[in-house]
């Protein structure tokens, strides 16, 4: 986090809706991509996208330490993921080629290997995806990790444990690795 983004930080948490703007034009696709690795659904993915914005804007003033704000945000994403996944229950699946199209990604130029990683993380539960994609694609710390999804620090990384383990053994079975 650069002395930029704290100061865009206290200068939204003033009221500045100038700031609060490019503060979600800085991280709505951090919060996308947490939302999308828990939901796998890219409409359910941009609606928990905006009501966590919403409950950012609504919560910021309370926010005591601005460096803290990723692990805060991703907290609030998770949470609202996991909400939005129990109101709506829906068991809904976009292809590959869908969600690549959608995240701005050509699939001509998309590897194997990234194919198959996909394809064996959406087979994981939402519990080890969401770790994994917490810990690996947004490089939360351990200690972090405990904060935005509320575990003690051991579960945290005997979860990670088994996510990897779970993901290896996925990938093995498709002959990828």
């Amino acid at each position: 986090m650069t002395e930029d983004d704290i100061r865009l930080i206290k200068s939204a948490k003033r009221g500045n809706m100038d700031a609060f703007s490019k503060m979600v034009s800085n991280y709505k696709n951090f919060v996308y991509r947490t939302a999308y690795g828990i939901l796998n659904h890219k409409s359910d993915a941009e609606d928990v996208t905006q009501e966590t914005f919403i409950k950012v804007y609504q919560s910021l003033k309370g926010l005591r330490d601005e460096r803290t704000f990723p692990s805060w945000l991703a907290k609030i994403t998770v949470r609202n993921a996991l909400d939005w996944r129990e109101r709506h229950r829906r068991h809904r699946t976009e292809s590959y080629e869908e969600s690549l199209v959608s995240s701005g990604l050509n699939p001509h130029h998309q590897s194997e290997i990234r194919m198959d990683l996909y394809q064996a993380m959406q087979r994981l539960g939402a519990d080890h995806r969401t770790i994994l994609i917490l810990r690996e694609l947004h490089g939360f710390s351990y200690d972090e990790l405990a904060e935005i999804l509320e575990l003690p620090v051991g579960t945290v990384r005997s979860r990670l444990h088994h996510a990897r383990l779970q993901l290896r053994d996925e990938l093995n079975r498709e002959g990828s690795v």
